[in-house]
């Protein structure tokens, strides 16, 4: 495997983790509340949910509250323009005729897309990290790990039955 396609690979491979991280965002903050959803689910979104978790009051809550939400918007909008480019490539790919100059710039171009949603998700975590106290952080990184997880191929909710051994073969 040439040099670039192990870039390509780690490229798409952080791309599908933050994907999978801003769809869940994304998804929640185009639900409506929970409390418009009817009886069976109550308490308030996500990112409420998650200031209420940590403690958060006044004006620091309200600064949390933006920052995530500016966070989710951001992920939203490179989630789109990486998804733009993939169909981009694959038409591209799968024309009579694919063009290998317009390809490399496909690829170049999700690249940077890639590199941009990285850059969300750091913004994100430094600037909330700059308004929490020590142990308000400790939280929010664990929140971060349980959506980490919960992107995870595999990942095992409480209540999931245990999984048959996938047979394994050299």
């Amino acid at each position: 495997m040439k040099p670039i396609w192990l870039w390509i690979a780690l490229l798409l491979s952080v791309g599908v983790n933050l994907g999978v991280l801003a769809t869940i965002g994304t998804h929640r903050l185009r639900e409506p509340a929970r409390w418009d959803r009817g009886p069976r689910e109550e308490g308030p979104p996500p990112v409420e949910r998650a200031a209420n978790h940590l403690g958060l009051e006044g004006e620091k809550r309200d600064a949390f509250v933006q920052i995530q939400t500016d966070f989710f918007q951001g992920m939203m909008e490179s989630r789109e323009e990486l998804e733009t480019l993939r169909r981009q490539l694959r038409r591209e790919l799968m024309a009579e005729n694919p063009d290998r100059a317009v390809v490399d710039g496909l690829i170049d171009e999700m690249g940077q897309a890639y590199s941009r949603l990285d850059r969300v998700f750091v913004e994100n975590v430094l600037e909330s990290r700059e308004i929490l106290d020590p142990d308000q952080e400790k939280r929010y990184f664990e929140i971060l790990e349980r959506l980490q997880q919960r992107g995870r191929p595999g990942h095992k909710r409480p209540g999931d039955l245990p999984r048959k051994p996938r047979d394994r073969r050299p």
